[in-house]
């Protein structure tokens, strides 16, 4: 905060009601004018603007600058006993006040801990000015990061990782992306699907919610006209609320391959777009499917958007009608993964007999956790608006039930705060935009006034909701999993700066917690006959595939057609995570060429009609339908995710009783068995939780970590390597070389013999020779990527791929890495001077006892 902010708030609140905030304010001092703006027509309360002018005056404080902030005492502005109130030291001095700041945080009485308590609530309260931000890696970018997003860095290791495994993949193959919250894991899809893009085809993000895709379309806009200023103007998100002619649009271009990247939620994947989509496909134009906040599939999908796990329906069909060498690639990704949503993620869209998974886990380092028990009511209400007046802002205030938020909010405003606002699940399209658009102050245009610094939601709220600067997240509930409290705390210090996290639970929560874990999935009777009367009203099609009707009832159940089609689809996913059936989209018709246009148009319009309440079932287990062998199967899987849910509600519960690091149960969670065995493990971050701060501040001191985490480094997937490029030439060893003679052979022929191999499919590249090029091998390398091996990882990695290997003019000798590979057998193209010795016959040029040729021959050898 600079002395500047001093004096402008200063100045806003001598001038009030005139008020003329700054379109240059930022964070705190906007807020406040903003707030200040609305204080004069009721659009904000005084205990709004105590609690804004306080926390710009702690952060004042915090960094060291000394002075009272001197207020007038007006009517309309707070009065001296609401600064008080508000958490000020007040002198009155005639007809102003003179005002500082009082510390406060959630304390027990331990003067230790709340020492560190105090500490770590004031480097929340510095945000960006705080030691503690986040500060990431600025792993030196690849050629093909910078070239679609304008990046000459990563953010850290795992997400280098996940890029290059990404834009790597082959047709056809399934990759599970777990990356904290961040770490950019949109930059990681958009790479590939706007790489892919530039050799034609579409790829599709499929993200929870309507109002995400119309929040990812911004991010994406923003992030591609880095490199793109033509992006802010296209429309990436398909949503209800486009007219008709852009729908059309939209879809003739995914037809058609056009549309380098669309938005949707489930629901339009599977309505909407469904024909375009599978067009796309079959003519080989759909390059990959992204799913956004995977860990939502097994976590919504089991008991309602049940859309969310029939996604694998469509999958398998555009993985069947794609040309071979063309299927789509699926991408999963979320900042947090259990081992039930991998099993889940792997059954439904895995691909082969596995799924790979780059996994760069870890917990974030910016909230420090504070936990409260009331007896009463009224002591919780007592304790939260407490909190919640003074407490940093922005914040999230979380309830469990819709009625409970409702009641917060109007709890809020009596006390004085009106700059609240309410969102969860009846709260709807422009209502919720407008909520959001003015607790962030902006919109899809650009930035608007704030209205709103506390938003009070349940867990409908929030996810994937981007504002960077959330201070504070309150729960005034015990969530029902932990799952669902670590990503409510996760809203949260996005920006990578310090944030906090305060649980004040209070009587009832723990049974309203337990009512909410449980799950409402078919018991194993009922299961078996629901299949069994779909089953018997379908119709057979070829070999163990089936054509059934979702809206199909058994004899005895009476309930409406929407409920008894959700149970069904709901059922068919379970089987076929069971691995009992696969299940498809119905086949499109094929027109038959003596069919006139009348008769083709009218069941076109039938198929249509019907498909939504139709699915294809392929049998895979021969006893799907013995019913004993049925039932056992259903009751296992049902059990599984009956456990799983009370066992993350048993992980809540222990966090309450605040026994041990919340960073240790946490990480112990969200730790899950890789594919090919072993685990992979979330590694560990604590700013401060009740059981750390009970020995008081950190060791390292105020500004530092009970626990801090070790950065992720995870291994390159190795898919499926294609042949090397000059493979004829070499075909009893795996490495080659190239020479030139001279430093003017060099210069003129080495850029186009890389560019060749680039587009012939070597994508690893390295060398002291290469740094010079890559960017240009990668904008003419006609859309493929182009990887440089900047730390040596990629040579001492052990890689199956092909690694080209530029000298410059001053090498003579080979580098032991270069050395170790050649002795591995592992693929390895040498570009060098003439000059360059045998390491094990000196004095002989390595080109006449290996595979070589000169580089002028060698540029007329690509086929």
């Amino acid at each position: 905060m600079s002395e500047d902010a001093w004096v402008s708030a200063q100045q806003l609140l001598s001038e009030w009601p005139d008020v003329r905030p700054s379109l240059l304010a930022k964070g705190t001092l906007r807020r406040l004018g903003d707030a200040l703006v609305g204080l004069s027509f009721g659009a904000a309360g005084c205990l709004d603007i105590v609690s804004l002018t306080r926390q710009l005056m702690l952060q004042h404080q915090a960094l060291g600058r000394g002075g009272r902030l001197s207020v007038p005492l007006r009517e309309g502005l707070p009065s001296a006993d609401q600064w008080r109130q508000g958490g000020c030291d007040v002198v009155v001095d005639g007809k102003r006040v003179l005002l500082r700041g009082l510390e406060w945080a959630p304390g027990n009485g331990d003067p230790a801990a709340d020492e560190a308590g105090l500490a770590q609530v004031r480097e929340a309260i510095l945000g960006k000015d705080s030691e503690l931000r986040r500060a990431m890696d600025s792993t030196p970018a690849d050629p093909f990061w910078t070239e679609v997003l304008g990046y000459d860095h990563y953010l850290s290791k795992g997400q280098r990782q996940a890029a290059r495994s990404v834009v790597l993949m082959p047709p056809g193959e399934t990759l599970l992306v777990c990356l904290p919250t961040g770490h950019g894991k949109t930059p990681v899809a958009l790479a590939g699907a706007m790489l892919s893009g530039r050799r034609g085809g579409v790829s599709l993000m499929v993200v929870p919610t309507v109002v995400l895709a119309i929040d990812m379309e911004r991010r994406v806009r923003e992030l591609l006209s880095r490199r793109d200023p033509d992006a802010l103007h296209r429309r990436y998100a398909y949503v209800g609320e486009l007219d008709d002619a852009d729908k059309e649009q939209m879809r003739s271009n995914i037809s058609a391959g056009l549309q380098a990247l669309v938005i949707a939620s489930p629901e339009a994947v599977v309505s909407g777009l469904s024909k375009a989509l599978r067009d796309a496909a079959e003519d080989g134009h759909l390059n990959y499917v992204i799913l956004d906040e995977a860990h939502l599939v097994e976590q919504w999908g089991n008991e309602f958007r049940s859309e969310f796990q029939s996604l694998a329906a469509p999958l398998r069909s555009w993985r069947e009608v794609a040309p071979p060498d063309r299927a789509p690639r699926t991408v999963a990704m979320s900042a947090t993964l259990t081992e039930q949503q991998v099993t889940t993620l792997r059954a439904l869209f895995g691909s082969g007999d596995a799924t790979s998974m780059v996994w760069a886990s870890e917990l974030r380092s910016e909230p420090a956790y504070f936990l409260d028990t009331f007896g009463s009511e009224k002591e919780r209400t007592m304790a939260v608006l407490q909190a919640v007046a003074r407490l940093p802002k922005p914040m999230v205030l979380y309830t469990s039930q819709r009625e409970h938020a409702d009641e917060w909010a109007k709890t809020l405003r009596s006390a004085g705060m009106r700059r609240v606002t309410v969102v969860h699940g009846n709260v709807k399209g422009a209502a919720r935009r407008h909520a959001l658009e003015g607790w962030s102050g902006r919109t899809s245009n650009g930035a608007v006034s704030t209205e709103y610094d506390v938003v009070i939601g349940t867990s409908a709220f929030g996810l994937g909701v981007d504002l960077d600067d959330v201070r504070s997240v309150v729960h005034a509930c015990v969530p029902e999993t932990v799952d669902r409290y670590y990503q409510e705390v996760g809203r949260g210090g996005r920006d990578g700066s310090p944030s906090l996290a305060y649980l004040a639970s209070g009587p009832g929560d723990r049974q309203t917690a337990q009512s909410l874990n449980e799950q409402k999935i078919l018991m194993p009777e009922k299961a078996w006959e629901r299949w069994q009367a779909m089953f018997r009203h379908g119709h057979h099609l070829r070999g163990d595939r089936y054509l059934l009707d979702l809206t199909v009832r058994p004899p005895r159940m009476s309930v409406g057609y929407a409920t008894h089609r959700d149970w069904n689809v709901r059922l068919l996913n379970l089987m076929d995570r069971l691995g009992l059936v696969r299940t498809f989209p119905p086949t499109h018709p094929v027109r038959d060429p003596q069919e006139d246009s009348a008769d083709w148009q009218a069941r076109l319009t039938a198929f249509y009609e019907t498909a939504r309440d139709r699915i294809e079932v392929e049998l895979v287990d021969d006893r799907t339908n013995e019913p004993e062998q049925f039932r056992a199967a259903y009751k296992g899987i049902r059990s599984s995710i009956k456990d799983a849910q009370k066992s993350s509600l048993l992980k809540m519960l222990d966090i309450l009783q605040t026994k041990q690091c919340i960073a240790k149960t946490l990480a112990e969670y969200y730790s899950v068995r890789g594919s090919r065995g072993g685990r992979h493990y979330t590694m560990a971050a604590c700013r401060g939780c009740p059981a750390c701060r009970r020995q008081g501040l950190p060791p390292g001191g105020a500004t530092s970590y009970y626990r801090r985490p070790l950065a992720p480094d995870p291994a390159l997937i190795e898919w499926p390597e294609s042949q090397s490029p000059l493979a004829h030439l070499h075909p009893q060893t795996s490495h080659f070389s190239i020479y030139w003679d001279d430093a003017s052979e060099r210069k003129e022929q080495l850029l186009p013999v890389l560019v060749k191999l680039a587009r012939s499919g070597a994508t690893h590249f390295a060398g002291p020779g290469v740094h010079g090029l890559a960017r240009q091998v990668q904008e003419q390398a006609s859309g493929r990527p182009v990887i440089v091996d900047q730390d040596g990882s990629l040579l001492r990695s052990g890689t199956t791929a092909t690694v080209v290997w530029v000298a410059d003019d001053t090498v003579t000798r080979l580098e032991d890495d270069l050395l170790d590979r050649l002795e591995d057998g592992e693929p390895l193209y040498l570009l060098i001077p003439q000059q360059v010795e045998d390491p094990t016959r000196p004095g002989v040029p390595f080109r006449t006892t290996h595979p070589s040729l000169k580089i002028q021959q060698a540029r007329s050898e690509f086929r």
